[in-house]
């Protein structure tokens, strides 16, 4: 595990590290309370454990991200909302049972060495706080929001632990119920801990869409000049990562600036969402609110023509979805004085116009002309 995670960039091993120190400290809670006989102290070590669960999870998901399959070709994120589901309800038993056992059984236990218990739980609070303070810099040095995150989550720590020293003392010097109030103090945090995880876990496996990362993708991508609308936006959140499936309009250029466009929303996406693990985008050309309809006529503007290089006119009338038209006009062929091409270069003129169906007389289109327009989807009529 460690040899992958020394591969990854020093984001990940930031947050190995920080799992790690927590893990460990957690444990010489526990150990500690147990030994001493502290309720208070084994509650701040069943608090951190829902923390360093919470930390533990974002390394299952990238140790399972890398093992892909035919059958798995997202991964195995899913099982990081699993175990969190899991992880969740055992924390809030956890939280359950020191309730009953404080306000329902054995009542809170008190240990012998107060003042060691105390000095245990400070150096503790000072490595938590020496951690704290170097992961923060390394965050705003990498720009990273989940360094900068998990090293927040760190104060819920020290003020758990500053919470027990409280407590400690404020029991020494006879103060009516401090261990009582602390122990609450604790076991509410403890809850809300268990709430995020079930909550995120759940929502995830129930693929809920996250409104914020939905919004922040479509600012994203409508921050792209060419992108005219977004047809449709799903995001599918999957343990730690995102994948976002889209369906947008581009304006109408060249295919090759097309993709560009595409290529550029793609990496802004993945440049601004350090956690969008796949984005797949479909597009096509924006096209007008009605249908062009152009007919090719000779130079008394009322034959159809026979000639489609050469014809003089085109006849453009636009029409609505309910075939109510709503212009009209006649301009001339501007590929008609052309040296060469003319059929090709009359082809491109009607693309530009957005053309929908052609009409013209009977004509023996080329080949290449013929199988363009059906790759267009644009409709030819001969009368």
């Amino acid at each position: 595990m460690i040899s992958y995670i020394r591969k990854t960039d020093e984001k990940q091993r930031w947050l190995f590290f920080s799992t790690l120190l927590n893990a460990a400290l957690a444990a010489s809670k526990l150990g500690w309370g147990w030994m001493m006989g502290s309720t208070l102290v084994v509650a701040d070590g069943i608090h951190s454990i829902s923390d360093v669960f919470g930390a533990l999870l974002i390394f299952l998901a990238l140790f399972f991200a890398a093992h892909k399959s035919e059958r798995f070709p997202y991964g195995l994120h899913k099982l990081e909302d699993m175990a969190a589901v899991l992880g969740g309800l055992g924390i809030l038993y956890a939280g359950y049972e020191i309730i009953h056992s404080v306000f329902f059984d054995a009542g809170i236990k008190t240990p012998e060495e107060i003042w060691t218990t105390v000095g245990f739980i400070l150096v503790i609070v000072f490595i938590q706080y020496l951690f704290y303070f170097f992961e923060l810099k390394a965050a705003k040095r990498l720009g990273s929001p989940g360094v900068k995150a998990d090293a927040v989550n760190w104060l819920g720590d020290i003020g758990a632990g500053l919470i027990v020293v409280i407590g400690l003392i404020a029991h020494h010097y006879h103060v009516p119920y401090a261990q009582e109030v602390s122990v609450i103090i604790i076991v509410l945090m403890i809850l809300k801990g268990a709430y995020d995880v079930l909550k995120e876990g759940l929502l995830s496996l129930l693929d809920a869409t996250d409104i914020e990362m939905n919004d922040t993708i479509r600012k994203i991508v409508m921050a792209e000049p060419d992108i005219t609308n977004i047809k449709r936006l799903n995001v599918r959140k999957s343990g730690s990562v995102y994948f976002a499936d889209i369906e947008l309009n581009v304006a109408e250029v060249t295919a090759a600036k097309a993709h560009s466009s595409i290529d550029e929303v793609v990496n802004s996406l993945h440049r601004e969402i350090d956690s969008l693990e796949a984005v797949t985008i479909h597009y096509e050309p924006e096209h007008p609110p009605y249908e062009t309809v152009v007919t090719l006529l000779e130079e008394d503007k009322k034959k159809l023509t026979s000639k489609f290089g050469r014809t003089v006119w085109l006849k453009v009338t636009h029409v609505t979805e309910e075939k109510e038209q709503l212009s009209e006009e006649v301009v001339k062929n501007p590929a008609l004085d052309a040296p060469q091409g003319k059929a090709f270069k009359l082809v491109a003129y009607l693309l530009s116009i957005h053309t929908d169906k052609l009409i013209m007389g009977s004509v023996d289109l080329d080949e290449n002309i013929q199988t363009l327009f059906e790759a267009l989807n644009i409709e030819v009529i001969h009368l």
